[in-house]
């Protein structure tokens, strides 16, 4: 599978994510564009104990990477809630070519990866915020 850009999703993608998803595997999984710019491959997963502050220190101040992370909320009456959150980050002080490429081809890789909940994108650490990111997890479970 192949977004408009022809960068295949390694299939190696699509299992680990099902694990993430099914399984509980793992807190997030951050992948990136190869450096051939052909497939999109895991760069990161880490252990269902990190936090959302270890998982946005993973992500590169200039350069673009794509990620899925199971945020985990308190929504006060109804209990506690999981959203399986896909993002796209992008920062300013990343290449020209290589956000073209991840954005020609996130429809694909989010389309590979079943089962997302909330896309968030950002290029600048306040638009992917905990505080953000809660606000449109809640947004939704109403």
């Amino acid at each position: 599978m192949s977004g408009t850009t022809g960068v295949e999703i390694n299939d190696k993608c699509i299992a680990e994510f099902n694990d993430f998803k099914l399984k509980k595997k793992h807190r997030f999984i951050i992948f990136r564009v190869s450096d051939d710019l052909k497939s999109v491959v895991i760069e990161k997963t880490a252990e269902i104990s990190k936090t959302y502050s270890d998982f946005i220190k993973e992500l590169p101040k200039d350069d673009c990477r794509y990620a899925v992370f199971n945020f985990q909320y308190d929504q006060g009456a109804e209990g506690q809630r999981s959203k399986v959150i896909f993002l796209l980050w992008a920062p300013e002080g990343s290449k020209i070519k290589h956000k073209m490429v991840y954005a020609g081809t996130k429809d694909a890789l989010k389309k590979a990866l079943e089962g997302l909940q909330i896309e968030i994108q950002g290029t600048d650490p306040a638009e992917i915020s905990e505080e953000e990111v809660l606000s449109k997890c809640k947004l939704i479970s109403r």
